[in-house]
């Protein structure tokens, strides 16, 4: 570090000397005297910092650890909405330092990578889990600079002149150690070749790929920010034109002549299914087609292919804001259709509304900064609910996608003033696709997961007020675990069915005096006539109780013969007497809230997945794991080919798509629902069939590689962050 601001200080100097305009030379100047004051401060406190950075790469490291350069993982299209200019600026200049450090660094750090990939047990490359990237360093020194009192201009100022130096730094140190790695037998791991069909996801585009209309426009950060405040000029609606709202509500809602939608039973056969969507679908067309004398003639000269329309529009556009706005549409058109997780018909449908999207752009950019856009939902939903289907082939895809590309298709030759037709085509597609999923289903396994929740975390509770208890220390450890387990979750659900004012509906509680009481000889056996009477009714409310909940016979039979065998104690003579029997846990105490029990009838109408307990959570050595299902629902079968990654934070978005082993063979499913206080997941398929898990089966499938993530971040949403990378890789090319 202390090479490094010599450097800096060599830099603004000869800056300084440059300048001719007084204001600018003076702000170097003060730079350069501040930087003399922090100078000991920073050499002394960036080891710290760097050090902090790497713990921080290290807790997150793990396959979707560093996938993208962290500038580009931190920067969403949304945010740019709640950026300033100079927060925006402060931004490209971090990208900007971290370029030139990595520029000084490439040759250096390519041969590390091999090394240090190698030392992580990969065969190939993977440069974005080398932790000694220049990105750590470079953001562990803009993190020491925001520490220090100094203007945030000349933090930036400081970091674009100490960027090269560091990068240079950095270059003999990754030569140092590359050699030291060698020295110790490393055996370098190799870079494979990745063809550019084999990438997945969005692509982030180079300036020169960019905007060579007319106005030779390129799409900059700021002028990304810009656009999405509304602070570049877009071009006003034609105030001639009859107002579209008005005749969208004349054409389309007036008459009331639209058929309810029947209300489909289970058996109704599929092929009646999609007949009666195609009837849905044709009838909201008619009246798109009824629209047809509203296209003008200048827009029926570009009917064809999107690029034709694209291209026109181009031409024909106005002011910064509308070129840009067309830009943006097509980045993100494009980094749709090339994702490869969407299936080729589902792309092509993306590229088919690609022309009605441009329109939309240079009339309406609420689009851009609107999350729920009719427009941004509608292709929200095309592409995440396509994501249920991993093949064109697989059961109930065609259903989806034939209403899809009857309501899209004429979008495309219509004249866009507002986004009413895409609310429209949004809501009559999301009606029919949500007919098929069986919501009175999906309604009643979240209701019983809920009230599963309530009662566990209400068993836990009252777990805690018996464990509390003076007896609780004087009894075997068995009945413990029976009273914080099954009996507590007996006296949660009897609290809630009971109205408010019962102090011990079902008088399960009353019953816990006694039960202590009687698993103690060496008190009963001094009340033999006591005990005689009590365990008749003692065992009769016992199993009143448990069957309550429908608690499973085979779960407390062990307790039964425990209580048994204490009870029989009392009637020994007291030489006899000898030591409580031992006893196995039956039930995980109602403590674990990781571990939260599901009653039978809550296990079926949610599919609940019982798997049993593994300490460690990494794959075993054998090259099958069999997870059981005590309530009936599928096992679940998992081929470990080896040790599967994971990071520390497991947790799911609503809404992501998986894909979990189930009999041998892949079903993929979609994260529905997650309990307020996350112990229960309930995942739904295309067609409605739920599967629910505890947190803890949830995390050991993920570990073992029995559940995989298909599609976490939603399509549209990495699209338009990709073209806010492409927007700031232009910002790193170009000084506007």
């Amino acid at each position: 570090m202390a090479n490094v601001l010599v450097a800096a200080r060599q830099s603004l100097t000869e800056r300084a000397a440059q300048l001719r305009g007084l204001a600018e030379r003076e702000h170097v100047e003060l730079a350069l005297k501040l930087l003399d004051s922090n100078a000991q401060g920073l050499s002394e406190r960036y080891p710290q910092t760097l050090t902090l950075a790497f713990k921080q790469v290290a807790e997150r490291a793990g396959p979707e650890a560093g996938n993208e350069a962290e500038v580009r993982q931190t920067l969403h299209f949304d945010q740019l909405e709640l950026m300033d200019s100079d927060q925006v600026h402060e931004r490209v200049a971090l990208a900007r330092s971290q370029q030139s450090a990595m520029l000084a660094a490439d040759a250096a750090l390519a041969e590390l990578d091999t090394y240090i990939c190698a030392t992580l047990g990969m065969k190939a490359v993977q440069p974005e889990r080398n932790p000694l990237r220049p990105e750590v360093f470079v953001r562990a020194l803009q993190r020491l600079l925001a520490q220090t009192q100094v203007p945030s201009l000349v933090q930036i100022d400081w970091l674009q002149h100490m960027s090269g130096a560091l990068g240079k730094e950095l270059s003999v140190l990754y030569k140092t150690l590359s050699r030291q790695l060698h020295s110790e037998g490393v055996s370098a791991a190799g870079y494979a070749v990745v063809h550019p069909q084999d990438g997945a996801g969005p692509k982030v585009a180079s300036s020169s790929e960019l905007a060579q209309d007319r106005h030779e426009t390129v799409l900059t950060l700021d002028r990304l920010r810009r656009l999405m405040v509304d602070e570049l000029d877009q071009r006003p609606a034609d105030a001639g034109l009859e107002s579209f709202a008005a005749q969208f509500s004349r054409e389309f809602e007036s008459g009331g002549d639209v058929a309810p939608t029947p209300d489909f039973e289970a058996t109704v056969p599929a092929a009646l299914d999609a007949l009666q969507e195609m009837k849905q679908v044709d009838r909201m067309m008619e009246r798109i087609d009824q629209r047809s004398h509203v296209i003008n003639a200048d827009q029926a000269k570009v009917e064809g292919s999107p690029q034709q329309v694209r291209e026109h529009l181009r031409h024909g556009a106005i002011g910064l804001g509308q070129a840009l706005s067309l830009e943006v549409v097509t980045l993100m058109v494009e980094n749709i259709a090339r994702d490869v997780r969407l299936l080729d018909p589902i792309r092509e449908v993306v590229k088919t509304l690609e022309p009605a999207l441009l329109r939309l752009a240079l009339v309406d950019p609420r689009f851009f900064s609107d999350k729920q856009h009719p427009a941004r939902q509608l292709l929200q939903e095309i592409t995440h609910r396509s994501m249920a289907y991993d093949a064109v082939d697989t059961r109930g895809f065609t259903s989806f996608l034939e209403p899809l590309q009857r309501a899209i298709g004429p979008l495309a030759a219509m004249q866009i003033e507002n986004a009413e037709p895409f609310e429209q085509v949004l809501k009559t597609l999301v009606r029919i696709w949500d007919e098929r999923k069986q919501p009175q289903q999906l309604e009643k396994a979240v209701q019983a997961l809920q009230h599963a929740e309530e009662r566990n975390l209400l068993a836990e509770q009252i777990a805690g007020e018996i464990q509390a208890r003076p007896e609780a220390g004087r009894v075997p450890s068995g009945v413990v675990d029976f009273l914080c387990g099954p009996w507590a979750q007996v006296m949660a659900h009897a609290r809630m069915a009971a109205p408010a004012s019962s102090e011990d509906p079902g008088q399960y509680a009353m019953l816990l005096e006694a039960l202590l009481w009687s698993a103690q000889p060496e008190l009963t056996s001094k009340n033999i006539a006591k005990l005689t009477r009590l365990v008749p009714k003692l065992l009769g409310k016992l199993r009143e109780g448990l069957n309550l909940i429908d608690y499973p016979s085979v779960k407390t039979s062990a307790f039964f013969e425990l209580l048994m065998k204490l009870h029989q104690q009392a009637f020994k003579p007291q030489t006899q007497t000898t030591a409580p029997p031992s006893f196995d846990v039956v039930h995980p105490s109602s403590m674990d809230s990781t571990n939260p029990w599901v009653a039978p009838a809550e296990a079926k109408v949610s599919g609940f997945m019982d798997l049993p307990d593994v300490e460690t959570p990494h794959p075993p050595s054998t090259s099958m794991l069999e997870m059981a299902s005590v309530h009936g629902a599928d096992p679940v079968v998992t081929s470990i080919a080896k040790p599967v990654e994971i990071s520390a934070d497991m947790s799911l978005p609503l809404g992501a798509w998986v894909e979990m082993l189930v009999n041998g063979a892949w079903m993929r499913t979609q994260l529905s629902w997650a309990s307020p206080h996350g112990t229960l997941f309930l995942f739904t398929s295309a067609y409605g069939r739920t599967q629910s898990m505890t947190k803890r089966s949830r995390d050991k499938l993920l570990a073992t590689g029995a559940m995989r993530v298909v599609s976490g971040q939603p399509v549209v949403d990495g699209a338009l962050d990709a073209v806010a990378q492409t927007a700031m890789l232009n910002s790193l090319d170009i000084n506007l």
